[in-house]
């Protein structure tokens, strides 16, 4: 009988130390890692094979690349973000090519719409870019979306220039969301900064 008495005081003193809830195990609160970005600063984009000039951030490696006569991608790469921000430059005969390439263009954005969970227009006239400089900015957002913004910008004449911010991995843009801030500023540098010569 003594045995069996302390066999159960024995159970009843491990079973009350396992059930303590100080020592019970927690989940841990889901976050995302932490992203360091280095502090913002510029280098002038200027080629003779381009009739336009901007900043860029200096963390980017900055790379044209002609396809065509009439097209040309500036790519401005940032390695350590694995993103870059493909800008297309074409030009026009004519105000009848220029606003085909706008409605090409409007119907690249609207293609995002389908992820998106909203998308807000700027004119370039309200970001305080050059007063030959017109264009549209978007800010396309939602955690799918594959290019979270994107802008164009135009002479009026002859010049069409498209831009839009990539990543080489399928982001979630909730977790990303600080490098897209980054790029963005970078990228509003850019329009302001944009001049064509």
């Amino acid at each position: 009988m003594k045995i069996k008495l302390f066999t159960l005081g024995l159970l009843l003193v491990m079973f009350a130390a396992c059930s303590s809830k100080d020592d019970a195990a927690q989940p841990k609160p889901s976050g995302y890692f932490r992203i360091e970005l280095p502090k913002h600063q510029y280098n002038k984009f200027d080629t003779t094979a381009l009739p336009f000039t901007f900043d860029y951030a200096k963390c980017a490696e900055c790379t044209v690349d002609r396809k065509s006569d009439t097209a040309t991608w500036v790519l401005v790469h940032y390695p350590k973000q694995n993103a870059r921000i493909e800008m297309l430059y074409k030009t026009a005969a004519d105000s009848n090519g220029l606003t085909q390439l706008m409605l090409a263009d409007k119907d690249f954005v609207e293609f995002h719409y389908q992820k998106a969970s909203g998308v807000v227009t700027h004119d370039f006239r309200e970001l305080g870019a050059k007063a030959d400089v017109s264009g549209l900015f978007y800010d396309i957002s939602g955690k799918d979306v594959a290019c979270p913004f994107h802008y164009w910008m135009t002479d009026q004449q002859h010049n069409f220039v498209r831009a839009t911010l990539y990543f080489h991995f399928t982001p979630n843009n909730d977790s990303v969301q600080p490098v897209i801030d980054y790029i963005r500023d970078d990228a509003m540098r850019m329009v302001k900064t944009f001049e064509w010569r």
